[in-house]
């Protein structure tokens, strides 16, 4: 039999691949393809042969062959012992005793998940469209119908289900929770109250039956619903039917996460809980999702050959690094089990001289008026596609020449590099998905948006993924020899903008400020279009300000810093960066505050009139204090949300978050390194510490809140604003009386 559609999900199970299949006639199949997980080593051949012969013997292999793989950092085909893995469910065992053996022998191609590695191998896409030929539920044959790199392509439509609860994810079903399920198909919503748990569970049950859902969504599903609802399931042995998967799944009840650090902060991830034979996707508890919605997910899912769940629970480096590992299967290289590239040794001068990061200027404090501001179009992807950079390109044996500016690295001239190759059409799609975009309208421009803002995340990781010590293709030569020339282009891009007249404000890593009396927009492309030229890196206009406030350290008020600024573009749309509104820990209500303040503020023409205007800001400012002051306001307005950082027990100092957290703690709610912790401010001064603060969800509206504590912080939040125009007001007042 033959059959196109949709790949819906693929997942393994013992020695075969499951794939779910939805047609073009709307019938959905399972079908069952036997798949060889192949690993490779490379050592002595009378070792290899030892290892082959003990691994079948001992049931970790069915078989064994003899091939020829690239070799990444020399680029030379060299032999390699193929091991086929017997069952996947053996091989987690055959990983741990394969490290015994790395003093002689060199493991590629181990760790892949196997899903990827199917995908990979069969150049089959997440939700894209496939032919296929099978009997009895075997596959025979089967092939993609579409490419990653199409701009236009098709997505089944999903029967959708959803998750959600009315409360809070911090307390247990029943006590000040109720599960609520929204179905696609009648639009309607039903609560159900779990004071019987098996009714519950059985509701569920009919309505996964009656629906038959291709996609469920959920908020706080893979944190709180699922293992609390699998939870209820063991406890009064209803089992509950998310999979279609006729082979029964056993799950572990994991409520765990796991906290990182990256980037200079903690994140955390919540464990995961996908389904089998349909789609299960936790709004919280995903990245892409949150970013560039379902349409963002399927972008990424088709660009990675990374299955739907898995990606959608995923950072974009997860994402940039599969399309590094499916070019190297594509151009049969070799993929490294673990990274063996070491750092080449560097002398304290060394290190001065090529470790310097990003360049940036220090920004002219105050208020501009016709300001300019150009970018340069993602900057270090495209140095890494003009100059070659990759791993294996840098520092290479056969082109001696020095090329890197001030870190004197060569660079390989004979070969291009696998980074190279896995960016260069990201650069493209993107671009012409901007283009698409500028060109369009409505849904359709929302579409083109979400998938290039997709793009821009895989392209703004890539860079960090150079100089990551465990990337499989990073090398921090690599990354280094990036930023040398980002800070070359930079400086080239002042003089030049110099040269034409203008005078340079403010420059960060990719992107200059300039000024220059009377200057026009043709007069700024066309200083754009020199500079591209020049930097061989295309430079664009992101806008000319009608003004623009470059702020002072909050705590240094006469020292500038880079990334703390606001402005309004001569359409009126407002750019901010560092103000109180973008901080996550800000409370809603001087969010709100703020946010009015610019509202007004942004239709000012120049700094005159926005001058001018400001005092009238001192009108929303005091409306906002009349409300404190009365209490006209609900106390979940002025919650405040810190990251946690570190386990409660490690909390040294009895700050806020602290107390919070214990209160949190003793009520046997555990906060993760990386989540937030809600709480109001009660009497940041009490001596009872336990007074001070209140932690969500246990927040009423009879608690009375630090009135003068929550004036100071909007008193701030307004002088980010107008700090040119008026002082902040007197403070008065302890706390707010509900």
């Amino acid at each position: 039999m033959e059959a196109e559609g949709w790949l819906l999900d693929v997942y393994p199970l013992h020695d075969r691949m499951i794939l779910w299949i939805r047609t073009d006639r709307g019938k959905l199949l399972r079908l069952e393809d036997p798949f060889h997980f192949l690993i490779y080593a490379r050592g002595k051949k009378g070792i290899l042969e030892r290892l082959a012969e003990t691994a079948v013997q001992k049931g970790f292999a069915s078989g064994y062959f003899w091939d020829k793989k690239k070799e990444l950092q020399s680029g030379q085909e060299v032999e390699v012992l193929a091991l086929e893995v017997s069952d996947y469910d053996r091989l987690p065992g055959l990983l741990r005793k394969l490290p015994f053996l790395e003093e002689a022998v060199s493991f590629f191609n181990c760790d892949i998940p196997l899903g990827q590695y199917y995908l990979y191998s069969r150049s089959l896409l997440p939700l894209g469209r496939c032919g296929v030929e099978f009997a009895e539920g075997q596959v025979q044959a089967i092939h993609a119908l579409d490419s990653p790199w199409d701009l236009e392509y098709s997505v089944p439509e999903l029967s959708t289900m959803e998750l959600s609860f009315e409360g809070s994810n911090l307390l247990p079903l029943g006590k000040g929770n109720a599960l609520s399920v929204r179905c696609d198909g009648d639009r309607k919503t039903l609560v159900f109250d779990p004071g019987s748990p098996e009714d519950l569970l059985r509701e569920i049950n009919l309505l996964l039956k009656r629906y038959d859902p291709d996609f469920l969504l959920t908020d706080h599903g893979d944190s709180f619903i699922i293992p609390s609802l699998l939870r209820l399931s063991q406890r009064w042995r209803v089992p509950l039917q998310f999979d279609r998967e006729p082979t029964p799944i056993r799950r572990a009840i994991v409520t765990e996460g796991r906290s990182y650090f990256t980037y200079g902060k903690i994140v955390y991830n919540g464990p995961d809980y996908p389904f089998f034979g349909r789609l299960h996707i936790d709004r919280e508890n995903s990245f892409f999702y949150s970013v560039t919605g379902f349409e963002g997910i399927v972008e990424a899912a088709r660009l990675s050959k990374i299955p739907v769940q898995r990606l959608a629970r995923r950072a974009s480096g997860t994402a940039i690094s599969s399309m590094q590992l499916d070019r190297a299967l594509q151009d049969h290289i070799l993929i490294p089990w673990h990274k063996g590239e070491p750092e080449k040794f560097k002398t304290a001068w060394d290190l001065l001289v090529a470790d310097k990061g990003g360049l940036t200027f220090q920004p002219v404090m105050g208020m501009h008026d016709d300001v300019a501001e150009i970018d340069f179009s993602s900057m270090y992807p495209t140095i890494m596609v003009r100059h070659n950079i990759s791993a294996e390109t840098i520092l290479c044996p056969c082109c001696p020449t020095p090329k890197v500016p001030e870190a004197g690295y060569n660079i390989c001239e004979k070969r291009e590099g696998l980074i190279p190759r896995t960016l260069q059409p990201i650069l493209e799609r993107r671009k012409k998905f901007k283009a698409r975009m500028k060109n369009s309208q409505g849904a359709e421009r929302e579409l083109y948006s979400r998938r290039q803002t997709t793009l821009k995340w895989f392209l703004v990781v890539c860079f960090g993924y150079l100089g990551y010590r465990n990337a499989r293709f990073g090398r921090i030569e690599a990354h280094e020899a990036v930023t040398a020339y980002g800070r070359e282009k930079l400086l080239r891009a002042k003089e030049i903008s110099e040269a034409y007249g203008f005078r340079m404000l403010h420059a960060l890593t990719d992107a200059l400020w300039i000024t220059k009396p009377g200057m026009t927009h043709s007069e700024v492309l066309n200083l754009c279009a020199e500079i591209g030229q020049a930097t061989e890196v295309p430079i664009e206009l992101e806008g000319i300000y009608k003004w623009v406030i470059f702020l002072p350290s909050k705590v240094k008020k006469d020292f500038p810093v880079a990334n703390r600024y606001f402005g309004a573009f001569e359409n009126g749309e407002l750019k901010a960066r560092g103000l109180a509104f973008r901080r996550d820990d800000t409370p809603p209500l001087i969010q709100e505050a703020q946010l009015k303040m610019l509202d007004l503020l942004r239709a000012c023409e120049d700094s005159r009139e926005y001058r001018e205007k400001s005092r009238e800001a001192r009108e929303i400012l005091e409306d906002y204090l009349t409300r404190l002051k009365t209490g006209d306001l609900k106390n979940e307005e002025l919650l405040i949300a810190k990251s946690v950082r570190q386990e409660v027990s490690e909390y040294k100092v009895d700050n806020l978050t602290a107390l919070a957290l214990r209160q949190l703690e003793e009520a046997d709610i555990h906060i993760h390194p990386g989540e937030k912790v809600h709480y109001l401010i009660r009497d940041s001064e009490a001596k009872n510490k336990e007074e001070r603060v209140r932690p969500f969800p246990f927040v009423s509206a009879d608690d009375f809140y630090d009135e003068e504590k929550y004036r100071q912080l909007l008193l701030e939040a307004a002088e980010e604003v107008c700090f040119q125009v008026f002082s902040p007001l007197s403070t008065s007042g302890r706390r707010g009386q509900r």
